[in-house]
């Protein structure tokens, strides 16, 4: 096994070749470059070394949990599957293996609701943003407050941020300081309208 890092801010041909989303990344290939699974984040050190071992036995990669998704079902399972397809760049896949999450248990727990979230998600970084917002509005209409009821409605406000639209996402992200005082992302959210009100108020000057 030999070693070598990249600089993939660098070398954007690179990162783009093997869908590189984040950093730090991993990416563990054969001599003919097709890909054998990839590490994403930080790990310690002696994780990673054996994350390393394993994926070289063959243990734990994408190929070896499909395999035991053919005669196992496990909810856990397929979405280490759709995750390791998000990663990768296979957006219709890691859709498929989310929805598998998501129709194999009830619609409203944590993890068919992390499922709904990764999907928003996908299509937010697909920029295809109209979808991302149905899919996060969803999610708020099934969570009024809590984890999931806070997440959605911050990456609404984002979304509509995204698309030029500051007066839907000042009410969003004013609406959630109102609503979440207690937030964990309630300083991220100020923020936020911090951002959005000079531009807004410009406008009415002008």
């Amino acid at each position: 096994m030999i070693l070598v890092k990249i600089n993939a801010e660098d070398d954007t041909l690179l990162a783009q070749k093997h869908h590189i989303s984040g950093y730090p990344t991993g990416v563990l290939i054969n001599a003919d470059e097709s890909e054998i699974d990839r590490i994403v984040g930080y790990a310690e050190v002696d994780e990673y070394l054996q994350i390393l071992r394993d994926y070289k036995k063959g243990i734990g990669t994408l190929d070896d949990l499909l395999n035991r998704a053919k005669t196992e079902e496990d909810r856990n399972l397929y979405f280490e599957i759709a995750d390791k397809f998000k990663y990768r760049g296979g957006q219709d896949d890691a859709i498929s293996w989310f929805n598998k999450v998501i129709e194999s248990g009830e619609p409203k727990d944590s993890l068919s609701t992390e499922g709904r979230m990764a999907i928003a998600n996908l299509f937010y970084r697909a920029k295809d943003y109209p979808t991302a917002l149905g899919h996060y509005k969803a999610v708020s209409a099934d969570f009024a407050d809590g984890y999931f009821g806070e997440e959605s409605r911050i990456w609404q406000g984002l979304v509509l941020k995204k698309v030029g639209d500051t007066t839907m996402a000042l009410s969003v992200f004013e609406s959630f300081i109102k609503n979440f005082p207690e937030a964990v992302d309630f300083e991220y959210v100020t923020k936020q309208i911090a951002k959005l009100k000079p531009q807004d108020e410009e406008e009415e000057k002008e």
